[in-house]
């Protein structure tokens, strides 16, 4: 086994990620987000009465009526295991499915059922993003998260995996999903960020020096529901690992976005799931590359001598060799302990390394959302200031970063499937479906990439006995399409129903909502 102190993974990905979304993260309105770091202390005194956790903006709704009329869905062809199976019919009641029908059974219609016709069409349990946020960026945009997340119903979402909010906006959120079901999915909870002090994002981090602050604090999130505790670029092995030990202890799950805890160790520490591609990548480019500096180290440098150390950094990244050693370990210590990746490929796209592209800012999906929060994602971009001489180096880039998903993949490492929404041009909702996309581009085939959006999805927030199988007892949570996206990934986008907790849902059109055939073409695994 390599040193794995030798390689230092601070280089350009992660902290040009840091360095450009840090504004973002700011705090804009000091009553609300406050000025100081939060500690395990304070960010336990989340304000959890009815009113701290009512909508806020938002026009107060009547709770939906909690138990749906049973539904049958007639003829529909379900996934399972990676195939669409021929059914005489899916049957839900109470929310909850209650009989997979076989071909030529007969089906046990309940009374007052709901029938819908799926003959020719696909049924897929409804999708989970697992990887979003819903206290990020909202705010400076001036768009309440209720008002958006009606966008990740109408894509097929119907569960959220939170990576990383404040406990007042996710308890929020989850209060409002729970009362209005019709109008939001699910919200699965995490932990603020686990960093150092001070930390890269203020307003979304808790800082802890000491792992003894560890304990009490996974047990009090814990009880209020959060199943995920993610660690971040800044912790480092001493108390990443006590938080992994804590999060196992109470039955949770423990991922991270790493940086200066090595893969390796994380790995060795009982790790679940490492966020974002750059959480492999950055380990595996050569130890002579630079380092690329924080933004506190770089106030001293030109504009110039920043822009010449970054163009250096991406010429040797580029030059990454996935065979080497150095790789194959990793990734094979990846596989072999059943770690999964979650490369949230589109984020890369469409921000850290493309921004600039007209394949990001003229996608069609920016034209389905807000008009306020993609003007806040202009704003930021004019102020990173992407320089189009490194345009061509931030292509190889962003192929390297796929590559490398398409490898992890053919190596047996599981994946996972979330977009960080809603960082700039990542649209909720809409983009899950351009990180289905890429996945399939990167060389990992459709079934795999659904079975990720789906199983695997589920099994990363503990909930595969309710969630991700299209099977009796199950949460009645299902999308039904209209063609079949093992044909085409981009079929995923063709939707006909959507079924969330057993509520038929129904989405009056957007004005600007653009017929499938503007969407833009896609390409299908390769190989």
């Amino acid at each position: 086994m390599t040193d794995r102190t030798a390689h230092r993974p601070g280089v350009f990905i992660a902290t040009l990620a840091i360095a450009t979304c840090l504004a973002a993260f700011a705090p804009t309105n000091r009553a609300e987000v406050g000025t100081t770091t939060p500690t395990p202390e304070t960010a336990l005194q989340s304000k959890t009465s009815p009113a701290a956790i009512a909508p806020s903006h938002v026009t107060p709704l009547p709770p939906t009526r909690q138990v749906p009329p049973p539904l049958v869905i007639r003829g529909a062809a379900v996934f399972r295991d990676g195939a669409f199976s021929p059914s005489t019919a899916v049957v839900t009641e109470n929310g909850r499915i209650v009989a997979v029908v076989p071909p030529g059974e007969p089906i046990p219609v309940p009374a007052g059922a709901i029938e819908i016709d799926g003959t020719g069409r696909f049924l897929l349990p409804g999708f989970i993003d697992g990887h979003s946020h819903v206290s990020h960026l909202f705010p400076q945009a001036g768009v309440p998260v209720e008002e958006i997340l009606p966008d990740y119903l109408r894509n097929g979402i119907t569960t959220l995996r939170a990576t990383g909010d404040t406990i007042d906006v996710q308890l929020r959120v989850r209060a409002y999903s729970e009362a209005h079901p019709d109008l939001a999915p699910r919200l699965v909870m995490a932990s603020p960020l686990f960093d150092k002090s001070p930390p890269y994002h203020a307003g979304v981090s808790l800082a802890i020096t000491d792992p003894e602050q560890v304990p009490p604090f996974v047990a009090s999130m814990s009880e209020l529901g959060v199943q995920t505790f993610k660690i971040y670029v800044g912790m480092d092995r001493r108390i990443g690992s006590a938080i992994i030990h804590e999060a196992h202890r109470h039955g949770r799950w423990a991922s991270a976005h790493l940086r200066k805890y090595h893969p390796l160790e994380a790995i060795e520490d009982g790790i679940d799931s490492v966020e974002h591609i750059e959480s492999v990548f950055n380990f595996l480019t050569p130890p002579e590359v630079p380092e690329w500096l924080l933004r506190d180290e770089r106030m001293h440098m030109s504009v110039m001598a920043v822009e010449s150390l970054r163009r250096k950094i991406l010429q040797e990244q580029v030059k990454t060799d996935y065979s080497h050693p150095r790789a194959t370990e990793l990734i094979a210590a990846f596989a072999r302990n059943h770690v999964m990746v979650n490369p949230t490929l589109i984020v890369y796209r469409s921000w850290m390394l493309l921004s600039d592209t007209p394949e990001t800012r003229e996608h069609p999906d920016l034209q389905r959302t807000p008009r306020r929060l993609v003007d806040y994602w202009d704003s930021l971009a004019h102020h990173a200031g992407a320089s189009p001489e490194t345009q061509a180096l931030r292509r190889r880039q962003f192929a390297k970063l796929q590559e490398l998903t398409g490898l992890l993949h053919r190596s047996g490492v599981e994946l996972l499937v979330g977009t960080d929404a809603p960082f700039p041009y990542v649209p909720p909702g809409y983009s899950f479906h351009q990180e289905l996309e890429l996945m399939v581009e990167s060389g990992v085939p459709p079934a795999a990439v659904l079975m990720a959006a789906t199983r695997n999805n589920a099994r990363a927030i503990n909930l595969s006995s309710e969630l991700g199988e299209i099977a009796p007892g199950r949460l009645a949570d299902l999308v039904l399409l209209d063609a079949n996206p093992l044909d085409d990934i981009r079929h995923s986008r063709r939707i006909a129903a959507v079924v969330r907790s057993g509520i038929l849902l129904t989405f009056p059109a957007k004005p600007s909502e653009a017929r499938s055939a503007d969407v833009p073409a896609g390409p299908q695994a390769k190989g």
